[in-house]
């Protein structure tokens, strides 16, 4: 079973995600779709054999036609970059999606040999051949680490700076709500500033996803949607505790004690996908309440809890089902 991969090779998640799956699946041809405003690492994939697209244009014929030559699988994250599915089953190529439903815009009639869903989520409001299996975890970079007590918090804006996917705005209108002394560290590669002692916003675009998650004992999150979350699965996996909102999926697998309440549900056309999904109402005073309820609190069974489940779902356990099936599409 030859694959052919289309790719990101920034730091952005798809970028993350991208890497790790091309590391491990070992393609025989990368596409690499060059965002345009991240910084890029076309080293990573040095290794493969490569062709760039930009992000916004649409894969020429003659990529197609180099991509789709000698491989049985065209393997994908969120979406192909361009109409190679029905040029892909011409040439009698398969193609393999992993979707991310929030940022779904265009479901039939294109659509992909198969859906490799990676959250339930997916599974739920996509249509067409679909499986469920979890974004792998990289334990060798992902080094769990004991957390002892709650008294460093961290949040991740990342690129989206003061956006809403990210809840950041969220999170800093709880701190005027938040009785404890604690310290909150925001990574974000944005600039913007903050008026509260206890909050440190750290302009930083991190190389290696991993380096994000070496200081600190819990992830602070909120979430209005989303059917994964690589911060919330990498902090986890590091061993820190994550306070996010109780809404599915993630309240199925996290533990309930960290997990806050939603004000209200609602329905929304979530980012820039067509489908409609369940969105939460976050209330900050929430978030405070729940900050005060962990502060200095012991949250050593929550950490032990992310490393056992790193383990449970690590690229050692999910490889051999992920190779199983594509090598029996």
């Amino acid at each position: 079973m030859k694959i052919g991969m289309i790719c990101r090779f920034d730091n952005s998640g798809l970028g993350s995600l991208s890497r790790e799956f091309a590391d491990h699946l070992k393609p025989e041809k990368v596409i690499l779709v060059e965002n345009g405003v991240f910084q890029t690492f076309p080293e990573r994939y040095s290794q493969f054999a490569t062709r760039k697209i930009p992000f916004n244009g649409s894969m020429s014929q003659d990529d197609m036609n180099w991509l789709c030559e000698g491989v049985d699988i065209i393997f994908s994250i969120e979406t192909f970059y361009s109409d190679i599915i029905p040029y892909a089953r011409k040439r009698g190529v398969k193609t393999v999606l992993i979707p991310m439903c929030e940022m779904t815009a265009d479901p039939q009639p294109r659509q992909p040999d198969l859906l490799i869903c990676p959250s339930k989520l997916d599974m739920q409001m996509l249509e067409g051949r679909k499986i469920f299996l979890p974004i792998p975890v990289n334990t060798e970079k992902l080094i769990w680490k004991r957390r002892e007590k709650a008294r460093v918090f961290v949040h991740t804006a990342s690129h989206g700076g003061m956006n809403l996917r990210k809840g950041t705005p969220f999170l800093l209108e709880a701190m005027q709500y938040v009785k404890s002394a604690i310290k909150l560290i925001v990574y974000s590669w944005m600039p913007f500033s903050v008026e509260d002692d206890r909050v440190e916003v750290r302009r930083v675009n991190f190389k290696n996803y991993w380096q994000c998650w070496q200081e600190g004992d819990v992830l602070v999150y909120p979430q209005d949607y989303n059917g994964i979350c690589l911060p919330i699965i990498e902090a986890m996996s590091s061993g820190l505790g994550v306070i996010t909102t109780d809404i599915f999926p993630f309240n199925e697998y996290m533990p309930k004690p960290l997990l806050f309440q939603p004000e209200s549900m609602y329905r929304t056309r979530a980012a820039k996908g067509l489908l409609e999904m369940d969105a939460a109402k976050i209330d900050s005073k929430r978030i405070a309440q729940k900050i005060d309820e962990w502060y200095d609190k012991d949250i050593s069974e929550f950490s032990e809890y992310g490393g056992k489940w790193a383990e449970e779902n690590s690229w050692k356990k999910l490889l051999p089902k992920y190779q199983h099936v594509l090598n029996t599409l």
